[in-house]
Parts: C-alpha cells; sequence; structure tokens
C-alpha cells in the first residue's frame, strides 16, 4: 500500500490524535468568533490551523506569542499609513510594499518562530490597508477585528494543545539529542575502527595485487565513508532540529531555559568534536594526504600511489597509538548502543588517562603523534561534556551550566534577496487589483505575501509551491461539496462543524506523512480561505469559484516570482560562507582569549549546519544521476564526489583552524613579546588566505612560512614550554596536509 492511502486507511495513532487536537482547536476558535459575533471568524480559524501544524505546547505557546506580536505591529504600521495617505491609495500601497521587503527580510535573517512573526507583520499591514483603501472610515474598527479574530485563534490553539493529549518540547527535545549524540558516537566507532594494519599488508603485496582486489579494497573504503557520512549526517540533522526547537522549551515550567543551555552546551562541543574527529581520520588515513599535483600538473589519484603514501605514512605513528585507537573504536560503538551514562563516563575517563600516559611515557615521539595523541583527549574530553549535556536536556535540575546562545549566521545579501522577491510579488498583484478592481484580487495578495515570505526559511521551495496549487485544486471539489451543498443545510452550529471539519480533519490526518504535507496543510488552509465560515455567509458556487481563481493567480505569481528571482543555490551559501568564515579567521587576531573559543564556536555551529544541509541535498542530486559502476568496475565520478564531502569539509577545516589558533594564543598568554605577536598575527591571516584558497582548489601557499616564522621566534624567546612547542608544529604540519587535502577534494568537486 502507498504512503499516501495508507495515511487514510491505516492512519497511525499520532495522525488521529494530531488531526483531532486540530479539528477541537479550530472548532472552538470558530465558536468563540461566533459568540463574540466577530466580523471575520475564519481569521480565527486559520490562527488556530497555523499554530497546529507543531502541536507541542511550549512550541505552540511561542509561535502564538510570537504571531499576536507580529499582528500587532502591523496593525500599528497600517495605522501610520493609512493615516498619512488614506487619500492616495496608490501612495499606501507603495508604503506596504517597503513594509513587507522590511518584513522579508528580517524574516531571512531571524530564525524560530521569530521568522514567523515577522511575516506576520507583514500579512497583518497588507490585509488592513487593502480592506479599508476603499472605506477609510471603517479602518480603526477593521485593525481591532484582525487583531481580536488571531489573537483568539491563538488563545484557542494553546487551550487546547495543553490540556488534549499534551506534546511536551522536553520530550522531543531529550528524543532529538540521543539522536544526535548515538549517531556521533557511531561516527566516532567508524573513524577510529578503520584499521590500518591491513591497509599496510595489502601495501605489502601491492606488487603482486590483482586489479580486482585493488578495487575491491576502495570499494570497502568507501563504503566505510558512506557510513560514517551518513551517521554524520543524522548527528548534524538532530542538531539542527534541536537549536530550531529549544528555544520553545522556556514555555514549559523553568526547567525550560536548562535544558535551552544544554542544547547549545551540546551543538557547541559537537560541532568541535566533529571538527577535531575529521583531522584524525585524516591523520590516521593519509590517502587524504595524496599530494594535489603530479610533476605535469595534473591531479593524482591512482591507487598505487594513495597505497605508497598511505604506507609512509602510516609509520608516523607507534603500535600502542595505533591500538589505542581500535580501543576507542569499540568503546564507542558500545557507547552508542545504550550503554549506561555512568558506564560510559567511566570508561570515557579512563581512556583518557591512558592517552596522557602514552604521551607522556613515550620518549622517541613525532610531532604529529605529539598532535594526535593531545586531539585524541580532546574528544575524549569533548565526549565527556556531550554525555553531560545530554543529561541537563533531560534532568535539567540535577545540573546547572552557564552556556551562551549560539550566534547565527546572517546572508544580508540572500535576505535582500528574498525581500525584493516578496516586494516584487506584492507589487504585481497590488497592480492587477487596482487595474481590474476586482474583489477578491486582495486574496490573490494575501497568498502572494504569505506563502513568499514563509517560504523565506526553506533551502529551495521551488518544488514545494506547486504541490501548494496542488493542495488548491484538491481544496475546491471539497469546498464546493461540504461548503456549498452541505454546510447549506446545516441549522445549528454543532451539525455546521462535523460537516466543516470532516475535509480538515482528512488534511490534518495526511499532513502528518512527510511527503503529503505540501499537499494536506494548503488543502486545509484553502478549504478555510474559499468557504469562509461566518454569521452572514452565503452558499454562491460562482463566488467560490470566483474566489478560488484569485487564490490560483496568487500561486501562478508567487512561482513565476521564485522563478524570476531564485533563491540562491549552494554556490552562493558556499561562497558567502566561507568569506565570513576566513574574516572571523582574521579577527580572532584581535579578539581577547577569554571567550574566543565561545564567540568563534558559535559563529561557525550554524555555518556548519547550513553546510551539512548543503551536503544532503548535493549528495541527493549525486546519488539520483549516478548509474552505478563504470565497465572497469570502478565507482564513478558522481559516487567519489558524494563521498568527498567537500562542501562540510571546509567547513570543519574553519573550526579546527579557528579552535587551533585559540590554543595558541591562550599558552602564548597576554604577555607576548612585540616579534612573536606580529608572527601570530601574520600566521592567522596566512591561514585565512589559504582557507580561501583551499576553497577555490587552490594549494596553501603562506601559512608554511608563517609557521615556520613564529616556531622559530617562539623557541628564541622561550614563550611556550617544549612539549607545547611539538603540539604547536604538529598542528601546523597537520593544517597544511589538510589544506592541501580540501584543495585536491575541491578541485575533484
Amino acid at each position: 500500500m502507498s504512503p499516501a492511502l495508507a495515511a487514510f486507511l491505516r492512519p497511525s495513532p499520532f495522525a488521529l490524535k494530531f488531526a483531532t487536537k486540530g479539528v477541537l482547536a479550530m472548532a472552538l476558535a470558530l465558536y468563540a468568533a461566533f459568540f463574540f459575533d466577530l466580523d471575520r471568524p475564519y481569521w480565527a480559524l486559520i490562527s488556530a490551523a497555523f499554530l497546529q501544524t507543531r502541536p507541542m505546547s511550549g512550541m505552540v505557546v511561542e509561535k502564538g506569542i510570537c504571531q499576536v506580536t507580529g499582528t500587532f505591529v502591523g496593525t500599528c504600521v497600517a495605522v501610520v499609513i493609512m493615516g498619512c495617505f488614506a487619500q492616495v491609495p496608490e501612495l499606501a500601497l507603495g508604503s506596504v510594499t517597503l513594509w513587507i521587503g522590511l518584513c522579508i527580510y528580517g524574516a531571512s535573517l531571524t530564525h524560530n518562530n521569530l521568522s514567523y512573526g515577522c511575516v506576520m507583520a507583514a500579512v497583518a499591514c497588507m490585509i488592513i490597508v487593502v480592506l479599508t483603501s476603499s472605506v477609510p472610515d471603517d479602518f480603526f474598527s477593521v485593525a481591532l477585528a484582525r487583531l481580536s479574530e488571531l489573537s483568539l485563534g491563538a488563545l484557542c490553539a494553546v487551550v487546547v494543545s495543553a490540556l488534549v493529549w499534551p506534546i511536551r518540547v522536553r520530550d522531543h527535545l531529550g528524543q532529538l539529542s540521543d539522536t544526535a549524540v548515538n549517531a556521533t558516537f557511531r561516527y566516532m566507532a567508524l573513524a577510529f575502527s578503520m584499521p590500518l594494519e591491513a591497509d599496510r599488508a595489502v601495501n605489502r603485496d601491492t606488487a603482486g595485487q590483482s586489479q580486482g582486489h585493488s578495487q575491491a579494497q576502495l570499494k570497502g573504503q568507501q563504503r566505510e565513508r558512506m557510513a560514517m557520512l551518513e551517521q554524520m549526517m543524522t548527528g548534524l540533522d538532530a542538531l539542527n532540529n534541536l537549536e530550531i526547537d529549544a528555544h520553545s522549551a522556556r514555555y514549559e515550567g523553568p526547567q525550560g531555559k536548562g535544558r535551552i543551555r544544554g542544547v547549545h552546551l551540546l551543538t557547541r562541543r559537537s560541532m568541535r568534536l566533529y571538527a577535531t574527529l575529521k583531522a584524525l581520520h585524516q591523520l590516521r588515513h593519509p590517502e587524504f594526504f595524496v599530494s594535489s599535483q603530479r610533476d605535469d600538473g595534473e591531479a593524482s589519484a591512482h591507487p598505487s600511489e594513495l597505497n605508497q603514501t598511505q604506507g609512509q605514512e602510516a609509520e608516523r605513528f607507534s603500535q600502542p597509538t595505533q591500538d589505542l585507537m581500535q580501543r576507542l573504536g569499540a568503546a564507542f560503538q558500545s557507547m552508542a548502543d545504550n550503554q549506561g551514562t555512568a558506564q560510559a563516563r567511566k570508561t570515557l575517563k579512563e581512556l583518557r588517562g591512558e592517552c596522557l600516559r602514552l604521551s607522556r611515557g613515550q620518549r622517541s615521539i613525532t610531532a604529529l603523534e605529539a598532535r594526535l595523541l593531545f586531539s585524541l583527549r580532546e574528544v575524549l574530553g569533548h565526549a565527556l561534556v556531550i554525555l553531560q549535556a545530554r543529561e541537563v536536556i533531560n534532568h535539567p535540575g540535577r545540573h546547572q551550566l552557564r552556556q551562551p546562545s549560539m550566534s547565527w549566521h546572517r546572508d544580508h545579501g540572500r535576505a535582500a534577496i528574498d525581500a525584493l522577491r516578496a516586494m516584487a510579488i506584492f507589487s504585481a498583484t497590488a497592480i492587477f487589483w487596482l487595474a481590474t478592481a476586482w474583489d477578491n484580487g486582495a486574496v490573490a495578495m494575501l497568498l502572494g505575501t504569505l506563502f513568499s515570505g514563509i517560504f523565506v526559511s526553506r533551502g529551495d521551495p521551488a518544488p514545494i509551491i506547486p504541490m501548494v496549487l496542488k493542495g488548491l485544486l484538491l481544496a475546491v471539489p471539497s469546498v464546493l461539496l461540504f461548503g456549498n451543498v452541505m454546510l447549506s443545510h446545516a441549522q445549528h452550529f454543532v451539525p455546521f462543524v462535523i460537516i466543516f471539519s470532516i475535509p480538515l480533519f482528512l488534511g490534518l490526518m495526511g499532513s502528518v506523512v512527510p511527503a503529503l504535507a505540501g499537499i494536506a496543510l494548503p488543502f486545509v488552509v484553502f478549504n478555510i480561505l474559499l468557504v469562509m465560515p461566518d454569521n452572514g455567509m452565503t452558499f454562491d458556487v460562482a463566488y467560490t469559484l470566483n474566489r478560488s481563481l484569485a487564490a490560483g493567480i496568487g500561486l501562478i505569481v508567487t512561482i513565476i516570482g521564485f522563478r524570476l528571482i531564485p533563491v540562491p543555490g549552494a554556490g552562493w551559501d558556499k561562497r558567502q560562507l566561507i568569506r565570513a568564515t576566513a574574516s572571523d579567521i582574521r579577527e580572532l587576531a584581535e579578539r581577547s582569549t577569554e571567550r574566543l573559543d565561545s564567540w568563534f564556536g558559535g559563529r561557525m555551529g550554524d555555518r556548519l549546519l547550513r553546510l551539512a544541509r548543503h551536503e544532503q541535498t548535493r549528495s541527493r542530486e549525486q546519488e539520483a544521476r549516478r548509474s552505478g559502476e563504470n565497465a572497469s568496475g570502478q565507482p564513478d565520478d558522481a559516487q567519489q564526489q558524494v563521498l568527498g564531502m567537500p562542501l562540510l569539509t571546509l567547513g570543519l577545516t574553519g573550526m579546527d583552524i579557528g579552535r587551533g589558533i585559540g590554543f595558541v594564543r591562550r599558552e602564548l598568554g597576554n604577555d607576548v613579546p612585540r616579534p612573536v605577536q606580529h608572527a601570530l598575527r601574520e600566521l592567522i591571516h596566512a591561514l585565512a588566505d589559504d582557507y580561501q584558497r583551499c576553497a577555490r582548489g587552490e594549494s596553501p601557499t603562506r601559512m608554511r612560512a608563517a609557521g615556520n616564522r613564529l616556531c622559530e621566534l617562539i623557541e628564541q624567546h622561550h614563550t611556550m614550554s617544549r612539549h607545547k612547542q611539538a603540539l604547536l608544529a604538529g598542528w601546523l604540519t597537520r593544517v597544511q596536509l589538510t589544506l592541501q587535502s580540501d584543495a585536491l577534494r575541491q578541485q575533484r568537486s
């Protein structure tokens, strides 16, 4: 049975409860609107319907507050506009156009339900000005009615959400945190469990190895990397949802703020952990370190060269270190399999102590191995903090945290494009309305403004808007049957609500299925907009079709707007994110060391999540285009690009560079000789420049000389211990190799 049929013939208990709660909230809002004799009760219905899309109690409360606040702000702006231009509708609509652009600009820069509040500010202002442009005397009554209707719908949604089968944000956050932590531990288990001994045995037999065996080995490595990518994406997706949903926990009691701090801590440390793991995995599997250029200038990726280089690099690490990493892989796999938190914490502490003993007990140790052991201790420390953060999310009363909120990456260029598109869509529908004097033209203006604002938070909304149009096409026959034929025979409120709720219940039940949500939710909204239940409603088929035509025109104009002014793609985001990361790396030279990690880690967290989303979309597209393996049995270029993760790798490299700079600055302290301080600043700027170069597929050129100069001056002025100097040298070597590897990966992508 297809998912569409199963959603209605065999609905899940959650779908039935979700649909029942939504219908109850809308029925209560409609009854209250009739009781208070409001002008347009269907606005209370729409308000309740939008708030029920995420039925968790805290989210409904937060979204309701943002909706009412946005409506109030939009109403105040409408008062100013009508006070200035009540006699000149063209200037009034021009002012509304500018306000819509400003609101959509703000919605594009904000997150969570604040974005929805900005959209509601634009919609409220537009509705009030359009409805009163021909009758300015009714302006204040219309403005008060709109605010009352939307507030009433929000209140009814909050009451139903809290009293009927309440779903708590805290439970949702607990499930997401478990998913994020377990996926991270599985990724760590895979990263540490890829064996080196088998690789070295293969290297010794490379001369007599068959081509098929070599290809089989390469395919096995690619399957392991694909599994790592899947776990990383699962963890990052859970972290992204945690950051989006966590703020609603503040409305579920005094412990909500503790859960929010736990989410911020979990996200920050997980991002640092992924950056460190990426570097460690490259150190452990040196096939990433193949020179990006041959002598003849062409890229090198032949398996024999990979094996030879791997055999050379594997000798960098002693056997005890390799054995320790194998133990780490087994330990993290055990933790991911729901090992108790207390036992996991004990295991992590024991392994961390063993890392420390190993680094102090070996006399002949290379700089890279010293850095690797130091990074292993960092990984284990991050894992301990991640376990604590999960405990805080589930049981905030047992722990006290002071964790600042996460900084967000703000793409002002994309926000300006979103605002320009929304203004163009509204202007087109407004000109059409003024030219035709069509009563229902306001519906086209409403839908164009609403959907151009709601879709700003989507990565690529172009495929979703046609689904909204399908929801409209399905709603028209439903409205003709239930709204015009059956409702005309309802003489009392109870049968009226029962008949009207049938299509709403079916739409809400289908919206639980992700494949149907883009059609089912618009189906519910259009049923309300086309029926428009109120105290003086008429059951006119011609009027229903007329209003449906206006809604279709508004959606078509919106589709054209997104086609003519498309959402910037992954290429735009990549350039913006890399430029912003390089700018932050340069700023690390000037900021104080006290909050260096907090500032940089917070800003990089959102960028990594964005790059991960682009990587997911890119991987799905390339997987769909992949035609399998070529005739020689070697995976094609598309598969290698999927496995390469070039976008996410760049973000992790940027995070690793920033954290390394923070380590150097903390170890040097505040009282630094001027030559060392100047050399450190030169190194930081060189790292930022080389980071941008590797993003363009070019090898690093500046950091090696700048790093050598800093190491010489540190040794000359005795500003760092011998052990820390070895760690610094190992970090510089690793970053150099990582940038070379990332440059090669960008060339191939």
